[in-house]
């Protein structure tokens, strides 16, 4: 019975990380591309549409839709990186950039 029961558990968890991976969706598929996590995109109270990214490093991000700011809020690469200040530290997004087109998605997909 315990055998059945880790294989079952075993199963789940592998099909709960293939799921997961089918969330990415490329957004620019060029020498620096950009894929998104579709699952992880939401709109939050602040307004601010917040989202899991991965150009050459996976992070987190957020985007006013209305301004066309982005911030980054936790790089991944470095061991989890928080940016403590990333309200102060907005970026205007550049029209036809890789953050253009991942900006497009967002806002387009935002609940």
């Amino acid at each position: 019975m315990r055998l059945s029961l880790a294989s079952i558990i075993a199963t789940l968890a592998v099909t709960a990380t293939v799921a997961h991976a089918e969330n990415w969706v490329v957004v620019v598929d060029e020498e620096i591309g950009a894929s998104v996590d579709k699952d992880s995109i939401r709109r939050g109270s602040d307004g601010l549409v917040y989202f899991t990214v991965e150009y050459a490093d996976k992070s987190d991000e957020a985007v006013n839709c209305a301004t066309r700011t982005a911030y980054t809020i936790k790089l991944y690469a470095m061991d989890g990186y928080n940016y403590p200040n990333w309200r102060n530290e907005g970026r205007p997004i550049i029209p036809g950039s890789v953050a253009d087109a991942v900006f497009q998605y967002v806002c387009a997909n935002a609940p």
